[in-house]
């Protein structure tokens, strides 16, 4: 990352990071795949319906995970291996334990959650023990990302894919035989998606005791480190308010789609899914661009680390042309996949050429967000979030009646725009050269 041809560096290091978010937006969509097909489209609608509410508990994780990984990166940059270790020591205690309590309390109001978001009662039961299943999950997913964060943090994004990739297979086979043989319907499919988890989180722990000693770690009194934590948490806390945040106004959001019946949540959600898949590219790179940056920072290299960015715009924009195309003609294709009907693929398919169209500003504004977080700036990309998703929420409920269904993407290209332009004029300011 600190030396070499940038352009083949972002691009070779965000292969496996692209491909690692696609296997790892798999889980549920092959569950979503799998149920939709083989027990019928209330089923798929109970699956589709708890995304939105998993998504809260797993970013307030992931938010921690991505300040993990901008610090270890501007460690390695620096060559600070001392504080790699004790980097990985903490965060893996601390949000382990908070995986755990999360892990609980999602267990213990998943009845409530659902039944405060106006989840259509026909398949309110199926979608709270669905959600349950999942909750019980999310511990084994935060090794994975911890792990995983850790890893690309020193450069390396390969191992990371091949343990999503044993995981996803995992997942495939156990849900088969769990929905198509033992008929066990969305339960079935959340018992596959856990223990799929587990083997991930498994095969990560394993991989880094055996190769890598920097991120080695023993239990022991000294083990935590209060200023390693509180930069960690200077860096983690921002995303994570901001992950939260999002994930609150997605359940507001989601309260809105539910008002619409049962049949448009399941065209929304089905198109979301795709959606997510075609996004999920431009997030990745611009994850890349992050590290990159933050491992540049650490070395001292700030102009590298600017040119880090100029040449991530040249793969994300590409990558976001190619992905319009793709979902603007095949989107029907991709929706019938779940087996839905014929009038809620079409729905589907409205809503997501609506938000096709305006990939290249999304890539484009994700581009800025990494490269903000990887200088450390992390509290304007947060805001910029923040107040997008606010644009989004305000939009969707003074115009739903109006508009209908399709206010939830309008009002998302709308955020799109907005969160560009904040990110674009922090970057000029240059407030993030510390």
């Amino acid at each position: 990352m600190t030396r070499g041809n940038i352009f083949k560096g972002l691009f070779l290091f965000s292969i496996p990071l692209i491909l690692s978010g696609i296997f790892q937006q798999s889980y549920n969509l092959v569950d979503a795949v799998i149920v939709g097909n083989l027990v019928g489209q209330a089923a798929l609608g109970a699956i589709s319906v708890t995304v939105t509410v998993s998504n809260l508990f797993i970013c307030i994780i992931m938010g921690f995970t991505v300040g993990i990984t901008i610090l270890i990166s501007q460690y390695y940059g620096a060559r600070n291996f001392k504080a790699i270790t004790k980097t990985a020591g903490n965060f893996v205690i601390l949000l382990v334990v908070l995986s755990i309590i999360l892990s609980f309390l999602g267990v213990l109001f998943t009845s409530r959650i659902l039944m405060v978001l106006n989840t259509p009662t026909d398949i309110l039961k199926q979608a709270e023990a669905y959600l349950s299943i999942i909750f019980v999950g999310i511990p084994f997913l935060t090794i994975y990302n911890v792990y995983g964060a850790m890893l690309r943090g020193i450069g390396d994004s390969r191992t990371p894919l091949y343990a999503i990739i044993v995981s996803i297979l995992t997942n495939c086979i156990l849900a088969l035989v769990f929905v198509g043989l033992f008929h066990m319907g969305v339960v079935g499919a959340g018992i596959a998606t856990v223990l799929a988890q587990a083997v991930s989180s498994m095969y990560l722990i394993i991989y880094v005791y055996k190769k890598y000693d920097i991120l080695r770690f023993k239990f022991r009194r000294d083990t935590f480190d209060l200023p390693i934590i509180k930069e960690g948490l200077k860096l983690g806390l921002p995303i994570v308010i901001q992950s939260s945040t999002m994930s609150l106004g997605g359940l507001l959001l989601q309260n809105v789609m539910n008002s619409f019946g049962t049949q448009t949540v399941v065209a929304v959600t089905t198109a979301y899914r795709i959606d997510n898949m075609g996004i999920l590219p431009m997030i990745n790179v611009a994850s890349a661009i992050s590290i990159f940056v933050a491992q540049n920072k650490g070395a001292g290299n700030l102009e590298r680390a600017e040119l880090g960015l100029k040449k991530g715009i040249m793969i994300i924009l590409p990558i976001s042309i190619i992905t319009t195309i793709a979902v603007a003609f095949g989107g029907l294709t991709f929706i019938h996949m779940f087996g839905v009907s014929n009038n809620v693929a079409l729905m589907g398919q409205q809503l997501l050429l609506c938000c096709a169209l305006f990939y290249p500003v999304f890539g484009i504004q994700n581009a800025y967000i990494g490269f903000l977080q990887g200088t450390g700036d992390v509290g304007v990309p947060a805001v910029s979030n923040i107040v997008s998703m606010i644009l989004r929420i305000v939009l969707s409920y003074a115009l739903a009646s109006l508009v209908g269904f399709r206010i939830i993407a309008y009002s998302e290209m709308a955020s799109w725009v907005l969160g560009a332009i904040i990110c674009y004029i922090r970057f000029k300011s240059r407030r993030w050269v510390v």
